[in-house]
């Protein structure tokens, strides 16, 4: 026996032990607190050891791990409202073992006929999902964080003739421009730094009273930056920013680009595949007219980490980007294979098939399911929403167009302070959090610390609603009471 491989019997048991071990936990999702009580320090003391090496009884290994898994976050927990973390999904959790066992690495339809086929595949099916051109090109990524990355790296191609692959960003006539609402996520002046362009070149948009970018600013800045000889690159919007759930108005700003010849990128990884959910579809008018768009399949498609999926119109601006031949990887193929590769159309080579966990998960509960838990998550923030109005304690801080409620508790004692009420619910949201009950994030708006919910969990009702709130408050009740 191949030292890298396991007996029979060990084999058996470890994935016996493995398949059951996650059975439970699905089947015990809603149960237990959402945060661990435990130190870093315990935990790493818990970790720490020699490399191993000689092998462990696996069986004593596997003990280990469901100790360590228990003193983890429960995102699956339907009083999990902190960040954008979806619930997963069993089919997906299904689909991503069977990747990791097939191993196969998805860069070309030779290396890999099937996964790369499944993939192209489910690209389709999220174009359909979010109404966006059939003809479109697209590739999968880690997340909505590398789709950014790779959308501004394929706008920054086609803003000019010039072979920027080749020669690099110095070679631009003018200081770059990329334009974006001022609730625009961090990862897209992260890209600007990673691409050259540069942080500076962010020209930020003010938002309108409901977080939605001022379209008549927008107009403005670019018109200015045209007079000032600006190498203008793109406009980035919103579909449903992270810290409000705010939307952007698409249709007028494709409008605006439209007229100057500016790229419309559309960052939709939180709520772009709300754009076909009934309740909120409106919302997402002119989606439909991006250049490209990016999307989380692992929030609000309910998929497990990790992957992130990027659309692009035209096929061809993902060619100019990422295109790169070298001889090892020459596709030679017969009438029979594609000579589809990947590497053509995507910053990476090496890439996990990421495509089965939602290939498995659309075909298990169907499109339409995925769509009816979109609105129910929607139609619980709205209970949220409606709850926090007609309580005397809380005040809520922003609208909540999606599933994001940004609020805070706001004891009469303290009523017109803000500083101290910044206090208070920064000390509030850790003490949610080291309770267990539910967990929740946060936002600054403006000048004032938020508590911010967001609910992306097929799990959620009500009651998880009514119990964060009366959370909340019992452990408000209690830090005003220690204060004072």
């Amino acid at each position: 026996m191949a030292r890298l491989d396991l007996s029979d019997h060990d084999r058996d048991a470890l994935g016996h032990a493995a398949l059951g071990w996650v059975l439970k936990y699905f089947a015990e999702a809603a149960s237990g607190p959402v945060y661990p009580s435990v130190s870093a320090d315990d935990l790493r003391a818990m970790v720490a050891e020699p490399l191993p090496r000689e092998a462990q009884d696996p069986a004593v290994v596997f003990e280990q791990f469901v100790r360590l898994a228990m003193l983890g976050r429960n995102n699956g927990h339907p009083r999990m409202f902190g960040y954008v973390q979806s619930s997963g999904n069993f089919a997906g959790v299904i689909g991503d073992f069977l990747a990791s066992a097939l191993n196969q690495n998805v860069t070309s339809w030779r290396s890999a006929p099937a996964a790369t086929t499944i993939e192209l595949q489910v690209i389709d099916w999220l174009k359909a999902l979010v109404g966006f051109d059939p003809l479109a090109g697209g590739m999968l990524v880690s997340g909505g964080s590398a789709a950014n990355l790779a959308a501004l790296a394929v706008a920054l191609r086609v803003s000019t003739d010039l072979d920027l692959n080749g020669r690099g960003v110095s070679a631009l006539p003018a200081p770059p421009a990329v334009y974006a609402s001022a609730r625009a996520h961090l990862s897209i002046p992260k890209a600007a730094s990673l691409l050259g362009i540069g942080r500076d070149a962010m020209q930020w948009i003010p938002v309108d009273g409901a977080g939605r970018m001022d379209v008549r600013r927008l107009a403005d800045a670019i018109a200015r930056g045209a007079s000032d000889g600006h190498h203008q690159i793109c406009v980035v919007a919103n579909a449903g920013d992270v810290n409000t759930g705010a939307v952007d108005p698409i249709d007028d700003i494709a409008d605006v680009c439209e007229s100057r010849g500016l790229w419309l990128h559309v960052d939709g990884s939180y709520g772009g595949f709300a754009a076909a959910a009934p309740r909120v579809a409106s919302l997402f008018q002119g989606l439909d007219r991006a250049d490209s768009i990016s999307l989380d399949p692992h929030k609000w498609l309910f998929s497990p980490l990790d992957v992130g999926c990027l659309l692009v119109r035209h096929a061809s601006g993902l060619h100019r980007a990422f295109a790169q031949a070298a001889d090892y990887i020459d596709v030679v193929a017969d009438r029979d294979m594609s000579d589809f590769a990947f590497w053509d159309v995507s910053p990476e080579l090496s890439r996990r098939f990421r495509a089965l966990k939602i290939w498995f998960a659309l075909k298990c509960h169907g499109a339409s399911a995925v769509l009816e838990t979109i609105d129910a998550n929607i139609a619980m923030a709205e209970h949220l929403a409606a709850a926090i109005d007609g309580r005397d304690d809380f005040e809520r801080l922003a609208p909540a167009p999606l599933s994001i409620v940004c609020f805070r508790y706001v004891p009469a004692a303290l009523r017109g302070r803000e500083a101290a009420l910044n206090d208070l619910n920064r000390e509030l949201m850790v003490a949610v959090q080291r309770d267990g009950n539910a967990y929740l994030s946060n936002a600054m708006l403006g000048s004032s610390f938020a508590l911010r919910a967001c609910i992306v969990n097929h799990r959620t009702t009500v009651s998880d609603i009514e119990m964060l709130l009366d959370t909340i408050e019992r452990l408000g009740t209690a830090l005003c009471a220690s204060r004072s």
